[in-house]
Formats: C-alpha cells, sequence, structure tokens
C-alpha cells in the first residue's frame, strides 16, 4: 500500500467548520470555555441532509465565530485550543445493528462523502430504492485511513461494503479499482467472503456488472476498468457500470445505485467496528513542499500545519490549491482546515502560477470538442459572464461535471470553468428544489441589466 504518514505533533489550534457537507449548517452544541473531549459531538441538526460534527482533540472551546474554509467562503466554526490531556469519550463497537440503526450510526458518526453528500443520504434518500452499492476506489488519492497491510485494507473494504448494503437494503455490492492499482488488485484477488474466493473482474468491452455478478455467482464482486471518476463524474459512472442512465437533474440514486468513496467506507468500518466518530482523514500534500507524502491528520488542522508536518514550504510559495491543481479551489490564506471532504493539499511556485490575460472568444470550439456531456462552455460562460444565469440554465449547465477540460485547451485563455461554476452556484443558490427550476413560474436569475449589450 502506498505508505501513509501519521501527523504526530498537534497543532496549537483546531478549527472545525459545523458544516462539512451539503445541506443544512450544524447547531453547536458547546459554548466558548467549555472542555471538550476527542470524539465528543460539538455540532448537530435535525434536518435529513446534514451529518454531526464531533471533536478531533481533547481542549478548551476559545471561540465560535466564522472562520475561512476551503470551499472559498467562511463558516461558523468551533475553534478548539488542544490540552495535553488526551481525554476521548468511551468509543463503543456497535453489534448486530438492524439496518435503520446503522442509518442512525453512520449519520451520528458524522460520516460525509468526499464530494459534499452525507452518506446516509446517499444511502437512503428518501423516496427512492437502492439495489447496488458501489464503493468507488478509482482515484487513490482517496484512501480513507492507515491500513498496517494491502490486505487489511481489502479485508476492510468488503467488510464496508457488507455494511453500506446492509444500510441501504441493497441485495448487491461491488469495489471499483482502477486497473493499474496492482497493488489492491492482488489483496482483493482471492480473498474469500462467505466461504468463496474472489476474483478481480477487469470489466470488457460493453459487459455491465449484472454480468459479472451472474457469472461469478456473488452479490458482491470486485471489478477493474481504466478510468478515474471524479466527484462530479458520477452519472457516468453508473452508466458504465450498470448500464443505467441518470437523467438531467438527477442523481445514480434516482437508478437505484449508491455510490460511496473509500474514505467514508473506511469511516463507517471504524464507526461499527470500533465506535469511532468521522474525526480524522488523510489528505495528499504534493506540489512546493519539502516533504510530500499522504498523511492522517485531525479534522480541523490548520493547512499550515499539515505542510509544516511535510517539512515546510520549498522556497516561495504561489499558490496553495485544496482538492486538485485543475479542478480545485485556490486559497488566500494556509490558516483554512481540513474538513471531511478535504482529498488534497497542492502547493505550487510562483514560476508555476500561469497568470494567463484572456482575450475575446476565437469561436473555435475547441471547448465543444472536448466536452464529454456534450455540452457548448464558450456559450454557456458568455452568458455566466453577463449575469444571464436563465440562459445558462436552459443550455444544461448543471450538466457539467467541472472536468476543467475546456479551460484547458481554450486559447483565448478564458477562464471557463470558474464562469461555470459561478453561474451553478448562483443557481442552486437560487433555489431549494432542483426539480423546480424547470418551473417557468420561477423567478428569474440574473443582473437587471441588458448583459452588458
Amino acid at each position: 500500500m502506498t505508505n501513509v504518514y501519521v501527523m504526530e505533533k498537534i497543532p496549537e489550534k483546531i478549527i472545525i467548520p459545523l458544516k462539512q457537507h451539503d445541506g443544512c449548517l450544524c447547531t453547536p452544541l458547546v459554548s466558548k470555555g467549555d472542555m471538550v473531549a476527542m470524539g465528543q459531538k460539538i455540532g448537530e441538526c435535525e434536518c435529513y441532509d446534514s451529518a454531526s460534527i464531533h471533536s478531533s482533540v481533547c481542549g478548551e472551546v476559545i471561540s465560535i465565530e466564522e472562520a475561512a474554509n476551503p470551499n472559498g467562503t467562511k463558516v461558523n466554526s468551533v475553534i478548539i485550543q488542544p490540552t495535553e490531556d488526551v481525554e476521548c469519550v468511551d468509543f463503543t463497537p456497535v453489534k448486530d445493528v438492524s439496518a435503520s440503526k446503522l442509518v442512525d450510526v453512520i449519520k451520528d458518526a458524522g460520516i460525509v462523502e468526499h464530494y459534499g453528500t452525507p452518506t446516509h443520504k446517499v444511502l437512503k434518500p428518501e423516496g427512492k430504492q437502492i439495489d447496488t452499492v458501489l464503493i468507488n476506489a478509482t482515484s487513490s488519492e482517496w484512501i480513507g485511513g492507515h491500513y498496517d497491510t494491502s490486505a487489511q485494507y481489502a479485508f476492510q473494504m468488503i467488510g464496508a461494503l457488507k455494511l453500506l448494503m446492509k444500510a441501504a437494503g441493497a441485495s448487491k455490492g461491488a469495489v471499483v479499482l482502477r486497473n493499474d492499482d496492482l497493488e489492491s488488485i492482488s489483496a482483493f484477488d482471492h480473498l474469500r467472503v462467505d466461504g468463496k474466493l474472489l476474483t478481480v473482474a477487469p470489466l470488457m468491452g460493453k459487459r455491465k456488472l449484472s454480468y459479472y455478478f451472474k457469472d461469478q455467482g456473488s452479490d458482491i464482486i470486485v471489478v477493474s476498468q481504466e478510468r478515474i471518476y471524479g466527484q462530479k463524474i458520477l452519472d457516468l459512472l453508473t452508466y458504465n457500470l450498470t448500464g443505467r442512465r441518470v437523467s438531467f437533474c438527477c442523481d445514480p440514486t434516482d437508478v437505484g445505485v449508491a455510490i460511496c468513496g473509500v474514505k467514508s467506507a473506511k469511516a463507517l468500518y471504524d464507526a461499527v467496528h470500533e465506535g469511532r466518530p468521522y474525526i480524522e482523514t488523510v489528505v495528499s500534500v504534493s506540489g512546493k513542499v519539502n516533504s510530500p507524502k499522504k498523511i492522517l491528520v485531525k479534522i480541523g488542522t490548520p493547512f499550515k500545519d499539515v505542510i509544516d508536518a511535510c517539512g515546510g514550504y520549498m522556497g516561495d510559495t504561489g499558490k496553495l490549491i485544496a482538492n486538485g491543481a485543475v479542478t480545485g479551489v485556490a486559497q488566500y490564506t494556509d490558516d483554512v482546515p481540513v474538513t471531511k471532504m478535504t482529498t488534497s493539499i497542492t502547493v505550487l511556485s510562483a514560476d508555476e502560477v500561469i497568470r494567463d490575460v484572456s482575450i475575446d472568444c476565437t469561436h473555435c470550439a475547441r471547448c465543444v470538442d472536448v466536452c464529454p456531456v456534450d455540452l457548448i462552455p464558450s456559450r454557456i460562460t458568455a452568458f455566466a459572464d453577463q449575469g444571464r444565469f436563465d440562459e445558462c440554465r436552459q443550455m444544461n449547465i448543471l450538466n457539467c461535471v467541472e472536468c476543467g477540460r475546456c479551460s484547458a485547451v481554450c486559447p483565448s485563455k478564458i477562464h471557463l470553468l470558474q464562469l461555470i461554476r459561478y453561474a451553478k452556484n448562483s443557481i442552486e443558490n437560487a433555489y431549494e428544489d432542483l426539480s423546480s427550476k424547470e418551473s417557468p413560474a420561477n423567478l428569474k436569475l440574473g443582473c437587471g441589466c441588458s448583459g452588458g449589450n
């Protein structure tokens, strides 16, 4: 397995946002001056689309205030000053839990997918029935925890898959690996599950998971394929693996498929077998640092402390990026915390930061050629730049998977992905119900001007 280091030094302060998921902001359960123990619940919300928040350290609450967040906003956060004491709440393993109770365990443990959706909402979406659960292990930077061996990783992933299937009420489950992840393939191959030996099956041709479930005579299988599927491309993963098409403004749960990541699977395994809430995560630190590595850190640890644990900055820093150099978010300070949605930290030098000056679109259509979901990025971003978000919506902007290809090939150096995200956020903030976006009675989006003409 890829070596995952453990951050031993406790930071001088821990910043724990009360919203680390898509959904409602949690209400703080502590006040300034309170002492908290590691694993203690410090934030909770009654909304179904939220997940509990826990303290990752033992210490004193020094303030509850808005603080910088890696997503570029400010979020109400609990600021904790750690103490030398290592006081933990009693972690109690869960035994022989029912499916409904397991969903409560997931929510109470604060388990969230790397793309922001609470895991219990993925497994038990309101008004929908899940029949297939997938663990997306196609991206190595999402390794969820510290494993002694690759065999332990495989064993825990299969155990987590069974728990996920039980919580969802699903009859089928699969772990999806990359073809070039030979160590993981070797670990899963010939692993005994319910008395049967697993065989990792490479996806070939037009064969879907249904073929391999039948071929292996098992409800739990492991498959491998060549693509890496990120947080916005789960609809394509669903189609390529199951043959089920996800309609516009829908998600995989609408076709009976729940997709979870390795991080959330590991967190669920720990919650059930150790009683641990989601209080630590693995972050991949790369770029201009003295010792790039994958490191297990406490949630709430400031980026600057994570970078110090990796040997510090190497020379002058040009840009600090959370969650990938192509589609991630650039940070204006390194005093932002690691959250449940943080997968990586990338440091670029000043020389590596290209500050291109955009010129007018030449209508070359390169962005159209490379778009994996057949959009017209140049036209959409022209509307977005003018604040004409209704037109963006009518051109199916919400189908964008934010891969960043359009920005990469644009000869005019237009910040296409940035404009698309700006428009999508404006649309999503204007409506609470996604389905209502298609209603002609809705309010009009955008500015009151004529679009700059």
